[in-house]
């Protein structure tokens, strides 16, 4: 069954932060969202930031109720740019300091997204990642999905 898409070219960029008015659970409504889900973690984080550095972080996803899910992260800074995200991954894309995937994922057991993260030239402040992944049953409607959200703040060196 194709999925239904209240926005065609994927959820608003921001949608992963769960305090904003627009975000992942304001379409994926069914069930209550899960803050700080314990399903959802971020490998790779370093205890601190450093300047320009790339790391090499891979979200992981485990819900053995979901049939296929995705993710959007994204990462802000008080008074710095918070860095950009990449990944290789074709199922991926990425705007500055915001990823997301394209195209659900279908996988038993868990899921992960390997993406890289680059620091901005100057780590002053602290940068929180914010990252959500819808959780969903395939029946292409908003029912019966679930949204998890997890935040990560991180402190410069």
């Amino acid at each position: 069954m194709a999925g239904a898409r209240a926005y065609p070219d994927g959820a608003p960029w921001g949608a992963a932060n769960p305090a904003e008015e627009q975000n992942c659970a304001s379409c994926h409504f069914d069930g209550a969202p899960i803050h700080d889900s314990e399903a959802l973690a971020i490998d790779g984080l370093p205890q601190y930031i450093a300047a320009r550095e790339t790391y090499e972080l891979e979200i992981t996803f485990s819900d053995r109720e979901a049939t296929i899910a995705g993710f959007q992260m994204i990462a802000q800074a008080m008074d710095q740019h918070p860095g950009t995200f990449f990944s290789s991954v074709t199922a991926v894309e990425f705007v500055g300091a915001a990823i997301r995937s394209t195209a659900p994922i279908r996988e038993s057991g868990g899921i992960s997204w390997p993406v890289k993260w680059r620091t901005s030239d100057v780590t002053s402040s602290p940068v929180v990642l914010y990252v959500a992944v819808a959780a969903a049953n395939d029946d292409g409607s908003p029912f019966g999905d679930t949204i998890h959200f997890r935040t990560y703040k991180l402190e410069p060196e």
